[in-house]
């Protein structure tokens, strides 16, 4: 989380992350309250992103957070969900899976009524052809030193995690993905929808001390995750 919000700050027009959970964790959106969960298995790990929307337990999936300039996206922030959602059903119809884009229902919300994301799909979710969630996200907007920013974050479900066991999942219906290859695709399409080029790199030494920063002041905080 640190290093996503490190990105955002960052000065690079466009980074793009994926990666995955260790330990399985649950992530809070923004403005939900650690109370909510207090059913939650003990041991659970527990984090706060900076992004809105409802949790999300990350298990066997890949996670991405793409972090770019707001002039890079649709002015509307209706159509910055289908630009992305779209390149993500096209990257996961390269490996055999075929999912749906919902173009109707309730727009994403930073304060969602359920308290898990993908209880309850609405307008741009992905979904199988059950009307299950593949695939949810939700974006922040903050005004940086470098202009208006866009965080993007989400979660594309392999296998079903044990605390919401509602969500679709990638091995129901195709064989589990090469991690690297399903990432490769991801990337592809998600650089071919904003019409830019590809190029592998880490973390800038200047984000990488504001990550570390943030980590130890914020994410680490149990106080920044319980209050709401």
């Amino acid at each position: 989380m640190a290093r996503d919000e490190a990105l955002l700050l960052g000065d690079s027009p466009a980074a793009l992350r994926l990666y995955n959970w260790a330990p399985h964790a649950v992530s809070l959106g923004y403005f939900q309250r650690l109370q909510d969960f207090d059913d939650v298995p003990p041991g659970t790990s527990i984090v706060r992103r900076l992004t809105g929307g409802g949790a999300i337990h990350h298990g066997e999936e890949v996670t991405f957070a793409l972090a770019l300039d707001a002039d890079l996206l649709p002015a509307s922030v209706d159509a910055s969900y289908g630009l992305l959602h779209d390149a993500i059903v096209r990257a996961v119809a390269s490996i055999g899976v075929l999912c749906t884009r919902l173009e109707h229902g309730p727009p994403p919300g930073a304060r969602p009524k359920d308290r898990w994301c993908f209880a309850v799909p609405g307008r741009h979710d992905i979904v199988d052809r059950n009307g299950r969630k593949l695939c949810g996200s939700a974006q922040r907007r903050l005004r940086t030193s470098r202009g208006p920013r866009v965080l993007h974050h989400g979660s594309l479900v392999i296998e079903r995690p044990s605390l919401t066991p509602f969500v679709a999942a990638i091995v129901d219906m195709a064989p589990i993905p090469s991690l690297p290859e399903l990432r490769r695709r991801l990337a592809a399409e998600l650089a071919a929808a904003l019409s830019m080029n590809l190029e592998p790199s880490t973390l800038r030494s200047t984000e990488a001390e504001v990550a570390e920063t943030l980590r130890r002041t914020r994410y680490e905080d149990q106080a920044f995750t319980a209050t709401r």
